[in-house]
């Protein structure tokens, strides 16, 4: 888990900096300090690292298909998965 928490945050970091807004990739950059300790406890929980996987390899696909609404969709639903999965295995976290 620490190993594909350290490499899910280098995949993001990745897709922002290929996005060429170095605002956002500075704004991010500060931001997943933070995260980084709680991204490795939230992957444990609830099967998220499993789910993470396949969903990064959707954005992948659309991202090598150069499918910018697909790409768009699949990352909004990967947040929105995210924040699902917080909400009901991290209540540790209010």
């Amino acid at each position: 888990v620490l190993e594909y928490s350290d490499a899910n945050v280098a995949f993001h970091q990745s897709i922002i900096q290929a996005s060429g807004c170095t605002l956002i990739a500075d704004l991010t950059d500060r931001f997943f300090i933070h995260m980084r300790a709680i991204r490795r406890v939230t992957m444990r929980r609830g099967g998220r690292a499993e789910t993470s996987i396949v969903e990064h390899r959707d954005i992948i696909d659309a991202l090598t298909r150069r499918d910018a609404d697909l790409a768009e969709r699949r990352v909004r639903e990967h947040t929105l998965g995210l924040a699902r999965h917080v909400e009901q295995h991290c209540d540790f976290l209010d």
